[in-house]
This record gives C-alpha cells, sequence and structure tokens, in this order.
C-alpha cells in the first residue's frame, strides 16, 4: 500500500511540473494568480498572527488546502489524468483480442472492440471452395507486438506486426493452375464428357477442374503472404481496454479483399471468365454510411412507354422470372418515365392516374438485399440536424430515395439502425422490419413486450433496421384492414400518402401518392387497396403529407404538398453495389 502510494506521489508530482512547463499562457496566468494570491495572504496571516488575531497553524493550513485546491483545478483543466495505472496492460488485452479473432471466436473477439467497430465475419459450411480459402486466410494469421507502448492518458496504443494472405494474389496461380488441367481433361475424358451440344463446357466438369485449380493455387499459399506494421489503438472505457484494430489491420483480417463474403464466387468468375458466364456478386457494407456513387449515363428519361418496356426485357439478370408491376397502357400523367440501369440495380418511375389517385411508382429491383438502406441526419441516431430529403439521398450517394419514418418527430416508435435497438416506445404501433436480405417483415402491437425481446427478434430475424409508423398495409399477400384508432396518419383522412412494397425477393415497388390532376388525398384503406391491386405482398405506410416524397438522382420526382420538401431526419433508399474502382 505505501508503495502505491509513493508511486501515485511520484508520478503525480512528475506529471505536474511536465504540465507546467507545457501549459498554455491562459493556465500558467491562473497559476501566477492563484501563487500571488496566496503569498498576499500568507503576508497578511503572519501580520495577524503576530498580532495574535489568528491561530497561526491553522490559519496556515485553511489557506495551503484552498491554494493547493485551486491549483489542482487549474492542473486538471490544462492536463487531465495525472496517474492512470489499469491492472491490465494495453499489450495484453491487444494480444487476447487478435488470439481470440485467429481462433475464429469471433464472439470473444468482440468483447475487446470500441463500440461501433466492426469485424469481418464469415458464415462457415455453406460452401465448400468458400471454406477452403478461409481456411488458408485464418492459417496465414500471426502477429508479434513489435514495439512499445505508448500511452497516453486512458488512451494506448500498441504497434503490431501481422502476418496475412493477400487472397486475390492467388487468383493468378489458380488460372495459371487451371490451363493444363482444362487440356488433360480434354484429352483423357472425350469430348462428349467436357462439351455440351453448344460446344461449351459442361458445369459440372468446370466445377470439378476449377476445384483442383484451387487446391493447387491453395498449395502455394504461403507464396502470398504479407507482413505489416500496424497500431491498435485502445481506449480505457468502464473500467475495461477496448480496441480499434484500424483500417489496415481490418483489411488484412479480410485477406485485403473488400466483398470478403463473396472472394470465392468473385474469383471463380474471374478465373472462369473467358470460359462461362459466373456473374460476380456486389454487396455494401451493412456500417457504410456513403453507398458506391451511381453512375450518370445509367440514368435515362423517355415520355415513351414502349422505351420502358423495352428495357425490361434487356435487364432480365435483375427482373429474372418476377411479375412485373409495369404495364405500357397505364393511365400516364406528365409522360416523364425516369430509370436507372446497372449490372447491380434497376428502377422505372412513372406517373400515373391510379384507382382515382395521382400517383408515383416507382418499380426496383437490385441484386443483393445490402443496396435496401437507410440513412439517418448525420448518421446519428437522435441528431438535432434536419435536412431535405434530396439532401440526403445526396449524401448517401442514393440512385433512388424515399421519405421513412421521421423518427425524429415523434417520441413514441421503435427505432433499430444498424442492427443496434435505439427506441423501445412501440405503443400500439405496427413495425416493419428490414433485414439483411432486404425483405419486410412486420411485428404487431402488443407483440413485442420489452426491450429484451425486441434485442432477440432484431438478432432472431437478423434485422438491420426497423421503420415505426404504419401501419401494415399487405402482408403475406393479404390486404389488411386498419380501424380508425391506430396511433399515426389519421388514417381515415384523405392526405397525401406514402408507402413501400415488396412484390418478390429483391424486387419493390415505391409509391406516393399526392394531390393533382383533380384527385385528393386518400385514406389507408384507399392506399392498401393500391399497393394489393399493384401486387405487393408486403407494403407498409411511411410518413404523409408533405413529407411523403420521392427523389431520384437528388431531385424531387413526385408532386409533394406545397411545393417545397420538409427538413427531415431520416430517409430509405436503394444504391447501387457497383464498386467505383470497378469496370463499369
Amino acid at each position: 500500500m505505501f508503495d502505491v502510494f509513493l508511486y501515485v506521489c511520484k508520478t503525480g508530482f512528475a506529471n505536474i511540473i511536465k504540465t507546467l512547463k507545457e501549459m498554455d499562457y491562459l493556465h500558467l496566468l491562473l497559476v501566477c494568480l492563484i501563487v500571488g494570491v496566496f503569498l498576499a495572504m500568507l503576508i497578511r496571516f503572519f501580520r495577524y498572527a503576530f498580532e495574535k488575531r489568528v491561530r497561526l497553524i491553522w490559519s496556515l493550513l485553511a489557506m495551503l488546502c484552498a491554494g493547493v485546491a485551486l491549483f489542482m483545478c487549474v492542473i486538471a483543466s490544462a492536463a487531465g489524468t495525472l496517474v492512470f495505472e489499469p491492472d491490465t496492460k494495453p499489450e495484453d488485452v491487444v494480444r487476447v483480442f487478435l488470439d481470440s479473432y485467429i481462433q475464429r471466436d469471433i464472439a470473444a473477439a468482440k468483447n475487446y472492440l470500441e463500440p461501433g467497430v466492426m469485424l469481418p465475419e464469415t458464415a462457415e459450411g455453406e460452401d465448400e471452395l468458400k471454406d477452403r480459402f478461409y481456411e488458408a486466410l485464418f492459417t496465414s494469421f500471426s502477429y508479434t507486438i513489435s514495439g512499445e507502448t505508448d500511452m497516453q492518458d486512458t488512451h494506448a496504443s500498441v504497434p503490431v506486426s501481422f502476418t496475412w494472405l493477400d487472397m486475390q494474389a492467388m487468383i493468378p496461380d489458380i488460372s495459371a493452375e487451371l490451363t493444363p488441367l482444362l487440356e488433360y481433361g480434354v484429352e483423357n475424358r472425350g469430348r462428349n464428357a467436357v462439351f455440351d451440344e453448344n460446344k461449351e463446357y459442361r458445369h459440372e466438369f468446370l466445377d470439378e477442374i476449377y476445384t483442383m485449380a484451387v487446391d493447387s493455387g491453395l498449395a502455394k499459399a504461403q507464396e502470398h503472404y504479407i507482413t505489416e506494421e500496424y497500431t491498435v489503438e485502445l481506449d480505457y472505457i468502464d473500467g475495461e481496454w477496448k480496441t480499434d484494430p484500424g483500417e489496415g489491420l481490418i483489411n488484412a483480417f479480410r485477406g485485403g479483399v473488400r466483398a470478403g463474403e463473396d472472394f470465392a464466387n468473385n474469383a471463380k468468375s474471374e478465373v472462369l471468365a473467358d470460359l462461362t458466364y459466373i456473374p460476380k456478386i456486389y454487396t455494401i457494407a451493412e456500417d457504410a454510411t456513403v453507398s458506391p456513387a451511381p453512375i450518370p449515363e445509367a440514368y435515362g428519361q423517355t415520355d415513351d412507354p414502349a422505351v420502358i418496356t423495352a428495357l425490361f426485357e434487356e435487364y432480365t439478370e435483375l427482373v429474372g422470372d418476377e411479375d412485373i408491376v409495369w404495364r405500357e397502357e397505364g393511365n400516364f400523367k406528365g409522360g416523364d418515365f425516369r430509370y436507372y440501369a446497372d449490372e447491380t440495380i434497376f428502377f422505372v418511375s412513372w406517373k400515373e392516374i391510379f384507382e382515382d389517385h395521382y400517383c408515383a411508382f416507382a418499380e426496383v429491383f437490385v441484386a443483393d438485399g445490402s443496396q435496401f438502406r437507410r440513412k439517418l441526419a448525420e448518421d446519428t441516431y437522435g441528431s438535432a440536424v434536419q435536412k431535405a430529403a434530396s439532401q440526403l439521398a445526396n449524401e448517401a450517394n442514393a440512385v433512388i430515395a424515399m421519405n421513412g419514418d421521421y423518427y425524429k418527430f415523434r417520441t413514441e416508435g421503435v427505432t433499430v439502425y444498424n442492427r443496434e435497438l435505439y427506441r423501445f416506445k412501440p405503443y400500439k404501433l405496427e413495425l416493419c422490419h428490414v433485414d439483411s436480405n432486404g425483405d419486410l417483415k412486420f411485428t404487431y402491437a402488443g407483440e413485442l413486450e420489452d426491450e429484451e425481446m425486441a434485442r432477440k427478434y432484431v438478432k432472431d430475424n437478423d434485422v438491420l433496421f426497423t421503420l415505426a409508423f404504419g401501419p401494415v398495409l399487405v402482408a403475406d399477400g393479404a390486404k389488411r384492414e386498419t380501424g380508425g384508432g391506430y396511433l399515426l396518419g389519421q388514417v381515415n383522412e384523405n392526405y397525401s400518402r406514402s408507402a413501400i412494397g415488396q412484390l418478390g425477393e429483391h424486387h419493390y415497388l415505391m409509391m406516393n401518392l399526392n394531390y393533382g390532376y383533380n384527385t385528393g388525398g386518400a385514406t389507408i384503406s384507399e392506399t392498401a387497396n393500391i399497393m394489393y391491386d399493384k401486387g405487393c405482398r408486403q407494403a407498409y405506410a411511411l410518413d404523409g403529407g408533405q413529407t411523403a416524397e420521392m427523389v431520384i438522382n437528388n431531385k424531387v420526382y413526385n408532386a409533394i404538398d406545397y411545393g417545397n420538401e420538409r427538413m427531415v431526419s431520416d430517409i430509405i433508399y436503394f444504391a447501387t453495389a457497383l464498386p467505383e474502382d470497378a469496370e463499369r
């Protein structure tokens, strides 16, 4: 105990001296004032003491304590923590964190992360080739603490030398192994076993040969090991060291490839590009606040419905076998058809009188669920900042966007954002949950009884974000009737309305209903009819009135109320997943 006391005194005194040497003019002036006042009072106390008007000892002690207290206040404001000696060393925490990750105990590694930091994860057992690549990657991992820990108050920096496998560098090796294996197969199996009736390689033959080439390439994986220096930053939070590995080390965990989960598929696509068509899979990171920028040339506009019909026939890779909403014979108004198309997203939009209401529709197809996203103002839950939907869309690089639930405007509701539950005040609201596949899932009043149940629902259903407005318009292909007592939206009144619907996997319908062409607003029941009659399997009402808005290429598309955008707290949007550094 005495040794600890001496250490604290010695270290604290040394840091006080250091602080005085480095102190700015304002704090130094305060110290001088305290010393001046102390000396003046000291002279005065001695004078009173000789006159026996005060007791010298007690007066000096009182003055000394007051002076020291003021002095330490100035030192504290200038230096912060003077003595910091936690039980656990930062480098030991880094070792435990890295050991846990290398041993694939991702859950344990997450316990040592600072809030908001995400680790790349791998879903094993889904694909044999993917598992082989990741086995090679994790086998390559090793590290050493390569220097002294730098401590600054409650922050520490630990230098780490980390070895990892450059997965992208293996692709040329796999390609080189493929050619002789193909030649051997053709020579020894006969053409009918290798080629089909169209003189193209049989898929089962290519799969077998490619697997052999991957095995040969992985056998030489050590030739592509990289050792680099990184710095792991740590902060002492709630009595524990928490780590932030940094972008460089996170990139090493991924093997140097951005879309780590899709590497096996994309590597196959690249190696077999000249032999057969295997579409690449592009995704957007869950925690990305900005999506890849749209391709300006991919936007288009026409007044000819036949052009739009031809686009559906052109982009069959995204449309697939889905029943489409678009009909060339619609009661269109304005002749303003817009569209966007690249290999990851395709949408068309139009304005028409449908069931006696003036509606703006957008039919959207995306390649991956990660392209259905939500944007909060300042990318922060609870931010006091509100912006126009067009501004939020521009900041997010949205291809097409619409208003969300305007969560900041009211205190009730449930807010889930980036898998985190931020607000749980459901009252009697019906909720729309969007999972990682981009599917709409609903819960109803009273179904989520408490926060623990809500968190479990989010985890069990892979929910990325939750919208709280409603009500549910269509569920599992059935139109729902909502009574007049629903909390939000004044369901039995005629208002401009906004809704999002899902027609199939990665297939959506966005709808805004506004005043125009001698039509008025709609009730929720009429809104449900529209979404149901357009073929939605799932549909949900969003904030309406002046908030109801659709944004295309950062410009308002629908006839918003009063002709002016309302400042809002959030939007939902669809983005391209095509990386900006990819060939476009």
